[in-house]
Formats: C-alpha cells, sequence, structure tokens
C-alpha cells in the first residue's frame, strides 16, 4: 500500500506555532496587568498605612481629652505638645469659654508629621465640659459656711 501525500495548497497551510507578534502582544498584555496589579496593592498599602495613623490620632485624641477632664493635664491652653512615646505625634490644647454658663471648650488637636515634617494625621477633638473653678468656689463657700456655724 502506497501513501500518497498531498501538499496543501498555498494560503491554506497548517500553522504549527506562535508568530513574533503574538508573543509580543502577549507579552505586553502580561505586563499592563502585571502594573495595574502592583498599583493596586500599593494603593491598598497606602490607605491601610493611612487608616492606621487616623485611628491612632483618634485614640490619642481621646487619651489628651481624658486627661483634661481628669485633671492630669491642666486646664489652660497649650501647644505643640509631643507625646512621650513617639515624638512624631503632637497635641495641642485649647481651652476657651462655653457656650452655656460655667462651660469650658476643650479642643485637642493630635497631628503625626512624617520624617520631612508634612502631617499626615491628624484628629480634633471638642468637648463642652463645666468649670471646675465652679464646683471649688462652690466647695470653699459651704466650708466657711459650716465654720460660722459651728462658732454660734
Amino acid at each position: 500500500m502506497i501513501v500518497i501525500r498531498r501538499s496543501p495548497k498555498p494560503g491554506r497551510g497548517r500553522r504549527t506555532g506562535m508568530t513574533l507578534l503574538e508573543v509580543f502582544i502577549a507579552l505586553a498584555i502580561f505586563i499592563g496587568a502585571l502594573a495595574v496589579i502592583t498599583q493596586i496593592v500599593s494603593t491598598g498599602s497606602r490607605a491601610a498605612v493611612q487608616a492606621q495613623l487616623q485611628t491612632d490620632a483618634v485614640l490619642r485624641a481621646e487619651t489628651v481629652m481624658a486627661e483634661a477632664v481628669a485633671g492630669v493635664i491642666a486646664l489652660q491652653s497649650a501647644s505643640g505638645q509631643a507625646f512621650s512615646d513617639d515624638p512624631d505625634w503632637t497635641w495641642s490644647l485649647t481651652v476657651a469659654e462655653g457656650s452655656h454658663i460655667d462651660t469650658l471648650q476643650l479642643t485637642v488637636v493630635v497631628n503625626h508629621a512624617n520624617s520631612t515634617g508634612r502631617i499626615n494625621a491628624q484628629a480634633t477633638l471638642t468637648r463642652l465640659l463645666r468649670d471646675p473653678q465652679v464646683f471649688l468656689d462652690a466647695a470653699g463657700e459651704s466650708s466657711t459656711t459650716s465654720g460660722l456655724e459651728l462658732l454660734q
């Protein structure tokens, strides 16, 4: 038995490989996709760091406010105070007359500066507080009044 092979007609031959153009197009698509994925990961990483800094700023502002309300920090305005655990974090306290009688408005601003000095996280917290001096004055009056009653 004799097998005769016919040669394919011109223009209808079967291709057995990829052309150089197809390889370059596939490589360009791969590199483009890799660049997009790298950018997405980078953006996500920056957002995570920023969220962590913002969370730290809020927690530090709450801490300073709680210390001011508790009397650990004097109720007077202070600016640019560094935290003892990290000098990149600073806080400022503003004490002003409140909107109501015998109240104070406390405003705490916490900033985080990066190595170039640019602020990259900030939190502001405001609270109305009864003026503690009113209580001290009332306590002083009641002690002098009770002392006078004992003398009579």
